[in-house]
């Protein structure tokens, strides 16, 4: 700004991650665009995205995975928001408590798409709207860049009482054999 480049945009890249990003806020620095790109692509400490699909329901019976480690709850979901209360892990099937919102909604079944075409700017708008609604929902202990609060949703009893039973009949099960 002293030499008269006011003007002038700023870019900062190279090896930027949440952490470098957040000390140079922190510090004033005069940046307007940070450039992060290997950083959010890769993770140093787990440099892969371990995603598996877990099977919950087979010819509409609830199934589950009980390997140690690794414990799946049964059958087909639903997340309900409730404000200022933590989430609640549920089955689909229950109703919605009052003042919750549920979060999924199916997009396809059988390979087609259950939701009307919709224009990508229209598509864009709404994500976006939705991200920052519930981002700025977040405490902000849980938005913290370092030593973040994990958000631990509840679980409802009708989705506890289904995996204990479904849990119990297939160690019974097991010991019949």
């Amino acid at each position: 700004d002293a030499a008269g480049l006011a003007t002038a945009r700023i870019v900062a890249s190279g090896g930027l991650d949440e952490f470098a990003v957040e000390d140079l806020v922190a510090a004033g620095a005069p940046i307007d665009v940070y450039a992060v790109g290997t950083k959010v692509a890769t993770s140093a400490d787990a440099p892969y995205l371990d995603a598996a699909y877990k099977l919950v329901e087979y010819a509409g019976r609830p199934v589950m995975k009980l390997s140690t480690g690794k414990v799946t709850a049964p059958g087909p979901k639903q997340v309900h928001r409730r404000d200022q209360v933590a989430d609640v892990l549920a089955t689909r099937a229950e109703d919605v408590p009052r003042g919750a919102e549920p979060l999924l909604e199916q997009v396809m079944s059988k390979g087609r798409r259950t939701m009307p075409r919709a224009e990508p700017a229209e598509v864009v708008a709404l994500a976006r709207s939705r991200f920052q609604a519930d981002l700025a929902a977040v405490p902000e202990a849980m938005r913290r860049i370092r030593g973040p609060v994990a958000a631990r949703p509840a679980v409802s009893d009708r989705l506890e009482r289904l995996t204990a039973e479904l849990r119990e009949s297939l160690s019974t099960g097991a010991r019949a054999r």
